[in-house]
């Protein structure tokens, strides 16, 4: 079969991003379709195909993760192109949301307001509101993107001899999609953006005035070289998305000392100090020390997930390997 190895290459982008479970008869479907387009092309031209008119075939059919897509669920607002780099923001963001504001800025709220109950009630719906602010405003973002796209899609320029080369064993878990890592790169770099803009040893909240611990200036480099450690591992599975295992140990490696950051933290026993003008000295005491309860929370259930984060992804690797390699000469 002529440049069987660039067919088995297209065949193995296209596997993985298929659903899991059905990505063997899909793909044993997909190598019977191409090997009988093959032999009709070649019967028509009375010769075997040669590397070009193979790729032409191939970038008829599609890029791989248009291909793949069409085996997703469908999505209506959101495209299947940039729908994995959408839900990733979606998490990320909302994952650092939310105990921000249950453990932190709730409490201070709280605490600082002359009707407790009442603030109790606000923060709540505080929370909620940002909650549903963040979802309407990335949905809308990638709803845009996916209408008004600034630029080609992946798929709109490529190259099958391009694609990855097929392992020489059977892969562990999928290869990285080019949105995942893409959108690793950005969040990655946009959050180390405002953290470096938006650092601050002393600030205002209200009229309140908080000076953080010195440990937080101790760790400010640890905590930029954690940040700027996702984009690296984003550009890993942008260039190289078959390197599962590297990728999945540069995430333990992150996660590690993501837990370490957040012990040397937890350590410290405090991290925060205020004044209020026209609040208490014994209020003011409550205040700070619930304040700094809340982030002990905060950093307590950051360690938790993040010691945990890689275990699935692990299983996925290290677990039962499924028979995968459906060559057009199979």
């Amino acid at each position: 079969m002529p440049d069987r190895e660039l067919v088995d290459r297209y065949l193995y982008a296209v596997r993985s991003g298929l659903p899991k479970g059905q990505q063997d008869d899909i793909i044993a479907e997909l190598a019977e379709d191409i090997r009988s387009q093959i032999e009709d092309l070649e019967s028509g031209l009375g010769r075997g195909l040669n590397e070009t008119e193979v790729v032409d075939m191939l970038k008829e059919r599609g890029h791989p993760e248009k291909v793949a897509s069409r085996y997703l669920p469908q999505q209506y607002v959101i495209g299947p192109a940039i729908y994995p780099a959408y839900l990733f923001v979606l998490k990320l963001v909302i994952a650092i949301q939310v105990p921000i504001i249950a453990f932190i800025v709730g409490p201070i709220e709280v605490m600082t307001s002359t009707q407790p109950s009442h603030a109790i009630v606000q923060a709540a719906w505080n929370l909620a509101m940002a909650v549903v602010f963040t979802i309407g405003i990335i949905t809308l973002v990638f709803a845009i993107i996916e209408r008004y796209p600034a630029g080609p899609l992946p798929f709109d320029k490529w190259d099958p001899r391009k694609l990855p080369r097929v392992p020489k064993t059977p892969p562990a878990a999928r290869s990285t999609p080019r949105v995942t890592a893409i959108a690793e790169v950005a969040c990655s770099l946009v959050f180390t953006t405002f953290y470096v803009a938006w650092f601050r040893m002393t600030f205002d909240i209200g009229g309140a005035h908080f000076v953080l611990k010195p440990i937080w200036s101790a760790l400010y480099w640890a905590f930029l070289a954690v940040m700027l450690s996702g984009a690296v591992k984003g550009y890993v599975g942008l260039m190289w998305p078959e390197r599962v295992r590297l990728r999945f140990w540069m995430r333990v490696a992150i996660n590690a000392a993501s837990v370490a950051l957040s012990l040397i933290l937890l350590n410290a026993g405090s991290w925060i100090d205020f004044t209020i003008p026209g609040v208490g000295a014994a209020e003011l005491v409550d205040a700070v020390k619930w304040t700094n309860f809340g982030i002990k929370i905060f950093l307590i259930v950051c360690a938790v997930i993040a010691a945990g984060d890689a275990i699935p992804e692990g299983m996925r690797i290290f677990g039962k390997k499924s028979s995968w390699n459906y060559s057009i000469a199979t």
